[in-house]
C-alpha cells in the first residue's frame, strides 16, 4: 500500500470518526452531563435536582444509578474518540508531509539531472 492510498484511507477514517464525534458530543454535553451533574450531590430518596437547562431531574434509586453508568460509559466513549481523532490527525499530518517531501525531492532530482 503506497502513501497516497494510506492517505485516502485515513481521510475516510477521519470522516467517519468526525461524524460519530459530531453526533455524540452534543448528546453528551447537552443531555447526559447536565443530568449527571444535577444528581451528583443528591443523597436523599426522592430528591429532585435541577439541571443547567432548568428542567427537574429525578435523582432516586435506579435512575441515579443508570445516569451514573451512562455518564461513565459516554465519558469513556468521548475520551476514546477524542484520543483516536488526535492520533488520526497526527498520522494524516505526517503522511501528508511525507508526500510533500517526496515530491520536493523528486522535483529537485529532476532539475539536477536535466
Amino acid at each position: 500500500m503506497n502513501t497516497r492510498n494510506k492517505m485516502k484511507t485515513i481521510k475516510v477514517i477521519k470522516l467517519v470518526l468526525l461524524t460519530l464525534y459530531g453526533i455524540l458530543l452534543p448528546i453528551y454535553l447537552g443531555l447526559i452531563l447536565p443530568e449527571y451533574l444535577a444528581c451528583r450531590k443528591c443523597t436523599s430518596e426522592g430528591a429532585i435536582g435541577i439541571d443547567i437547562w432548568g428542567s427537574p431531574v429525578q435523582c432516586f434509586g435506579d435512575s441515579k444509578v443508570f445516569g451514573e453508568v451512562l455518564f461513565q460509559f459516554s465519558s469513556v466513549l468521548v475520551a476514546g474518540l477524542s484520543a483516536l481523532l488526535v492520533v488520526v490527525f497526527f498520522l494524516s499530518y505526517y503522511l501528508n508531509r511525507s508526500i510533500k517531501m517526496k515530491e520536493k525531492f523528486l522535483e529537485c532530482d529532476d532539475k539536477k539531472y536535466s
